[in-house]
């Protein structure tokens, strides 16, 4: 028991003092800036590329009359996109990524 009891202290002593110091990194870490030139997107610190995080969400309802009467049905979209630019000796390179899903 007694055993069971240190280990316990242990554990939230050194927990305690690593969420003190983790608080404290946070306070002095750098923060993202725009990129110059570039409307929309941001350049993380330490990176020289600049990146654009962008989406869109859509619903609504599909009505279509039929034989039968008028048939309705949900219908949701959405997609993400991120775009991420670097200057290299070449010339700009891009990387662009796209994912959706639902009808356009």
């Amino acid at each position: 028991m007694r055993r069971a009891f240190l280990a316990l202290a242990a554990v939230l002593v050194g927990g305690a003092s690593a969420n003190a110091l983790d608080l404290d990194l946070a306070k002095i870490a750098p923060t993202m800036e725009a990129c110059p030139g570039r409307p929309g997107f941001v350049r993380m610190p330490g990176a020289p590329n600049c990146t654009r995080l962008s989406g869109r969400v859509a619903g609504g309802v599909d009505a279509r009359a039929g034989a039968g009467g008028v048939a309705t049905r949900p219908v949701a979209a959405g997609r993400i996109a991120i775009d991420n630019r670097a200057d290299t000796d070449f010339g700009e390179v891009r990387t662009y990524v796209r994912v959706g899903n639902g009808r356009r």
